[in-house]
């Protein structure tokens, strides 16, 4: 609701007179003084006192001070004055006083909305129940079909809604549970691949150390051996130090020192360096002789090719590891292929084992039936001999009866 229509609705009201006892001690004493004076009873304000009174109002409820009520605002300028729904015209018994705050009301007219009209979808006040109804729409209290609606649609939320949604807050977890423990896994993993990395950096540098000692070591060698060469070429060059006339005679000076920049010249001797030089020819030139025999025992040559490579090592391992794997993998096919020849011939060997046991029996069997047929042959062959003796006996009994038989 912006300014403008509540000036507008303010002015609306402002023109019915109601005692209003509960808003005027809500207010304000200035307030509560202006509305009383007009809208108990008393002298009406000019246009311009209503519009400053309802700007007071409206800026008291405007928190935020944007020039609108918002549904928040509105709701607490309705909490704080009741009686503006009294004054749009509605009775306080129509709605129950607990329910009246619940209500909505149009922000044009201000009046409560009590009621919806099921036929049309739209929320009217009590003043128009009756005349909906008479237009054969379906009518009902406003909370009542607010909760029927809302009760269904927590049905719903509760027997379908909300299982999903637990469902899918339980994926949820398991996707989180699976990542933090990738996480974690990637992490110990980069941690043993960054300690031994380290590792192998330290045999490394511990390697180049040595070798780096070692060759400092010679460089300090050799660097004791040149600073012992300069001091005899200075300590003959003396005599040329401070003159630089050029002359014919003297002694060609190249300069060893790395921080020097080699020159030739024929300098000019001094008197005194001269008579020194004399002096100390013999040890000079006995120091000369030995600095110049003096064995140089250096090691120029090191090897770089025999560093510690233990990731290349590593990598030549995998790949030894690849061909060891195939090559289990070619054995293991090869006893899987034994041992079903293995077992194949167990089988050719059981079938020969059952086909015996059954030449066995069925050979026992024939052993039988012959020993059966050879006994009762020996029987038959004994009834026989038996019978024969008594035919012979019964022919000679016939025969000392003088009876004649032929032969059989």
């Amino acid at each position: 609701m912006s300014a403008d229509d509540f000036r507008r609705i303010w002015r609306d009201i402002k023109s019915k007179p109601v005692d209003m006892p509960g808003l005027a001690a809500a207010m304000k004493p200035a307030e509560n003084n202006m509305l009383s004076a007009n809208m108990l009873g008393g002298p009406s304000y000019d246009g311009q006192a209503i519009s400053f009174e309802a700007g007071q109002i409206f800026s008291k409820f405007d928190v935020d001070g944007d020039g609108k009520l918002n549904k928040k605002e509105f709701e607490s300028l309705i909490q704080n004055y009741p009686e503006l729904s009294k004054l749009a015209g509605i009775k306080g018994a129509d709605v129950p006083a607990n329910k009246a705050s619940s209500l909505p009301i149009e922000i044009v007219t201000g009046r409560l909305l009590t009621h919806y009209d099921e036929t049309s979808g739209v929320a009217i006040p009590r003043t128009s129940v009756e005349q909906h109804k008479a237009m054969g729409h379906s009518v009902q209290p406003l909370l009542e079909s607010y909760r029927s609606r809302y009760d269904h649609l927590r049905n719903l939320l509760t027997s379908r809604l909300l299982p999903r949604r637990e469902h899918i807050m339980s994926l949820r977890r398991q996707l989180q549970n699976a990542s933090s423990e990738i996480t974690a896994v990637r992490k110990s993993i980069e941690r043993e691949t960054v300690t031994d990395s380290e590792q192998i950096i330290e045999r490394l540098r511990s390697v180049e150390s040595m070798r780096q000692s070692s060759i400092n070591h010679q460089i300090l060698q050799l660097e004791e051996e040149l600073d012992a060469i300069e001091r005899v070429v200075r300590r003959v060059e003396v005599a040329n130090r401070d003159s630089h006339k050029a002359s014919s005679n003297g002694v060609l000076i190249t300069t060893a020192l790395p921080h020097d920049t080699p020159i030739e010249s024929i300098n000019a001797p001094r008197a005194d360096c001269m008579v020194e030089l004399i002096q100390q020819f013999s040890d000079v030139s006995s120091n000369i002789e030995k600095l110049s025999v003096k064995p140089i025992t250096v090691q120029v040559d090191y090897p770089t090719n025999d560093f510690p490579r233990e990731t290349a090592e590593r990598l030549e391992i995998l790949a030894h590891c690849d061909r060891y794997m195939h090559a289990i993998t070619v054995k293991d096919h090869m006893l899987w292929c034994a041992m079903k020849e293995k077992e194949k011939a167990e089988e050719m060997l059981e079938e020969e084992k059952k086909l015996s046991h059954e030449y066995a029996e069925e050979v026992t069997r024939w052993v039988d039936i012959v020993q059966n047929l050879t006994q009762q042959l020996n029987q038959s062959k004994g009834e026989y001999d038996k019978l024969e003796r008594w035919n012979r006996q019964l022919i000679d009994t016939l025969r000392e009866h003088n009876i004649f038989v032929g032969n059989p």
